[in-house]
């Protein structure tokens, strides 16, 4: 008797562990040998990959067991490393394949290559269930693309109009009728793209399916959006992707709050904590960027300006690139002749301080660690105007 027993906690344990591991194989034309694939959880965060592999014929094989501190089943993406472009599906228990092909396209001006991907996902019927709502967001993109084919004229009136800076002529062609109908077309889509985005969540209320396809179809989440949040049952909430949710809508820099911590690691392979930045400083402006982010560039020289006012009265200033690609990083950082601190984000401060969208800039009383202004409130003008009310005298 014992040793059924036995054997039955034996078979519970093995089975237990195997809900957790996985195995995608891919067979994917256009990669290149030796290119590194990635898999990454789907989220609004810059996550870690859960596992790589390299492209030997095509082939390549994920395989191992999921992080305890991931969920399984769980949504990822399908990317090259140091690239964007992604297929998205469900990695669950069982064979999973991948078959089809990888479009190279050619590098942007910081080297980021774009990987346009056509394949089938095999082996996995979550990820059935997902295409089903992948299919329902590219009806809305058709209609979004039809709508500005149909009145490609007016629009591109309007924008020669915007261009020429010819402000009546703009007025003129805003007030004709084929505008007057794109306008209404323009609403109504975006009236059924919040239509059938709230649907999708409702749908999947009860479950993490319901938090998932929120994160898959909105870009990011601030406090407004709350109320999605709260529609959600207790279990959906408490799920990995309801926390992420969130997490998301708590903002880190709220004036008068404390920073959230946060440590980088230099090339000499040293790590600094946010304590340590701001160590003998009376301010800390944290800026984070990318090589390829064009409002974050337009935004330096104002920065530098500041810079090199107020660096002698106890300003310092800690640039944090989310680049993915290193070199167009180090590129950028020496086009721009940054004179302060400056750091790959190898340690997740991005997410700590839950950037969504770039620049992101965080303005420190570097003593107490409190944040005083962050946003567009840390940025241009409105920078200008608050180091000169600190510093200025």
């Amino acid at each position: 008797m014992k040793n059924v027993l036995f054997a039955c906690l034996l078979c519970m344990l093995v089975c237990s562990c195997n809900s957790r591991q996985y195995k995608v194989e891919g067979n994917v034309t256009g990669l290149d040998d030796g290119t590194v694939v990635q898999l990454v959880p789907m989220s609004h965060d810059n996550e870690a990959p859960i596992a790589e592999a390299t492209v030997n014929g095509g082939k390549f094989t994920f395989e191992g067991e999921m992080a305890d501190s991931l969920p399984m089943p769980i949504c990822v993406n399908l990317m090259v490393k140091d690239a964007i472009g992604m297929e998205t599906f469900m990695l669950e228990k069982g064979n999973i394949s991948i078959e089809g092909k990888a479009t190279k396209g050619e590098p942007d001006q910081n080297g980021v290559t774009n990987y346009t991907w056509d394949v089938t996902v095999k082996g996995s019927p979550l990820t059935d269930k997902l295409n089903g709502y992948k299919q329902r967001r590219a009806d809305l993109d058709k209609l979004f693309n039809d709508n500005h084919e149909k009145y490609a004229q007016v629009i591109q009136q309007v924008n020669e109009a915007r261009t020429a800076k010819d402000a009546a002529r703009e007025k003129q062609i805003m007030e004709t009728e084929d505008y007057k109908a794109f306008e209404k077309a323009e609403k109504d889509f975006f009236a059924k793209v919040e239509e059938t985005y709230k649907g999708i969540v409702e749908e999947n209320k009860d479950t993490y399916w319901g938090p998932m396809m929120a994160i898959y179809l909105w870009t990011y989440f601030t406090a407004a959006d709350k109320p999605l949040y709260d529609s959600l049952s207790p279990e959906a909430q408490q799920s990995w992707y309801g926390k992420k949710m969130i997490d998301e809508m708590m903002p880190a820099g709220v004036t008068g709050q404390k920073a959230k911590s946060l440590t980088v690691k230099g090339d000499d392979g040293k790590e600094l904590t946010l304590e340590e930045l701001a160590k003998g400083k009376k301010l800390l402006l944290i800026d984070f960027w990318a090589s390829w982010c064009g409002p974050c560039r337009k935004e330096i020289p104002n920065v530098k300006k500041q810079y090199e006012l107020y660096k002698d009265k106890g300003l310092e200033v800690v640039s944090i690139s989310i680049d993915q690609n290193e070199a167009a990083w180090r590129k950028a950082v020496e086009q721009e002749q940054l004179q302060w601190p400056n750091y790959l984000d190898r340690m997740g401060a991005a997410d700590a301080y839950k950037v969504r969208s770039i620049p992101a800039m965080f303005l420190l009383d570097a003593e107490n660690l409190t944040v005083i202004e962050s946003g567009e409130n840390a940025r241009g003008e409105a920078l200008a105007q608050k180091l000169a009310e600190l510093l200025g005298k």
